[in-house]
């Protein structure tokens, strides 16, 4: 039941009121942000709530079970307050929130409280942000025991896991920077790759860009690949798919557009991704310096001197940014025991019979 001051009870009786909604959200990085619907700026117990943030908010849905309440907001980021740099460095993802509705012409009498709870993870599609306040019974929905699985459910260096972080952690500097904030190349960066690496001979300027390679190279159409170190031409450093193979495999249609590219003048290998995995495939880049400074994102794939990103760092990254880098590990036993020697405390059965063992019909021995 809410507690409603006499002086608010009696405006909001009242034929005519001046009510307005306010959202106080309190981000990952401890930055409060405040906002209101209405067309002015209102400030409440010392903190200015803008009305320029441009949102608006769903209806709240609450229900006597214990259904999680929810509510969305939506809006275009059009407020200094909420840049898309902001939200795609996840820093308003499970931030704290509190709405209430208050009285805009007398703000100091009181404020009606409607929800309290976290953000889910917020989406940003073409300059419009969504989000959705989960209530407080979003905790009750929690999963309490663990699965089975065949994979780890342990995360690499918790407490679970207990592998030492130290021997398998890296820094470095940034020695280039692709064009898709993805691709980060550290020449220092020496450990073992995926096997299989051909050597490029060349690459055309056309749409799609043809690499022809020194040897063949057997892989079928679309199969994902990684180039690296490739010179003069060098946005095509990265993963991409390789298209329509000749018929000897020493030349593949690439799955961009290269007739715009500065033109290639040497050096670079294709690797096949999938047969096995380079040291640091996801694993975990921490920026220690620019503008990504404490910021982290998985690899997706890396080979000897260069790392590329699951997602773009939020911020422009620079050649000279430093770096921590911790060795990726893909949850399985065959990894646990032989590349961190940590199989007693791998958390996972894979051993145990699926259910397909289970549904299976009956068959002769």
């Amino acid at each position: 039941m809410r507690t409603i001051g006499a002086t608010l009870a009696t405006h909001i009786a009242s034929e005519v009121t001046t009510l307005a909604t306010c959202w106080k959200i309190t981000l990952t990085n401890a930055t409060v942000k405040a906002f209101t619907d209405h067309d002015s700026n209102v400030v409440v117990s010392g903190i200015t709530y803008l009305a320029a943030s441009g949102y608006t908010a769903s209806d709240v849905e609450t229900t006597a079970a214990l259904n999680v309440d929810n509510l969305e907001v939506a809006g275009f980021i059009s407020s200094p307050s909420i840049t898309e740099a902001d939200l795609l460095a996840g820093l308003w993802d499970y931030a704290a929130v509190e709405v209430f509705v208050v009285n805009y012409a007398a703000p100091t009498t009181g404020v009606i409280w409607q929800r309290s709870g976290k953000l889910g993870e917020v989406t940003l599609d073409r300059g419009v942000f969504k989000a959705e306040l989960r209530g407080l019974m979003q905790h009750y929905t929690a999963t309490l025991v663990e699965l089975t699985s065949p994979s780890c459910r342990a995360h690499l260096g918790d407490a679970r896991c207990k592998v030492a972080l130290g021997p398998f952690t890296v820094t470095g500097t940034l020695t280039s920077v692709g064009a898709d904030n993805m691709t980060l190349g550290d020449t220092a960066r020496t450990e073992p790759g995926p096997t299989g690496g051909i050597t490029i001979s060349s690459v055309t300027l056309a749409n799609p860009g043809v690499v022809t390679l020194a040897s063949k190279l057997d892989l079928p159409a679309n199969s994902p690949i990684t180039i690296s170190g490739a010179a003069g031409m060098t946005a095509i450093n990265g993963t991409t798919l390789f298209r329509n193979p000749n018929a000897g495999k020493t030349a593949f249609d690439l799955a961009v557009d290269t007739s715009a590219y500065p033109a290639y003048t040497s050096g670079g290998k294709v690797t096949p991704l999938g047969s096995d995995s380079g040291y640091f495939d996801r694993g975990i880049i921490t920026f220690t310096s620019g503008l990504n400074t404490g910021l982290s994102k998985e690899v997706k794939s890396y080979v000897p001197g260069q790392m590329t990103l699951v997602l773009p760092m939020p911020y422009q990254c620079a050649i000279g940014d430093t770096y921590s880098l911790i060795a990726g590990c893909d949850k399985s036993f065959t990894t646990c025991r032989v590349k961190f020697s940590n199989a007693v405390n791998f958390r996972g059965e894979p051993w145990l019979s699926g259910l397909d063992k289970l549904v299976q019909v009956g068959r002769k021995a």
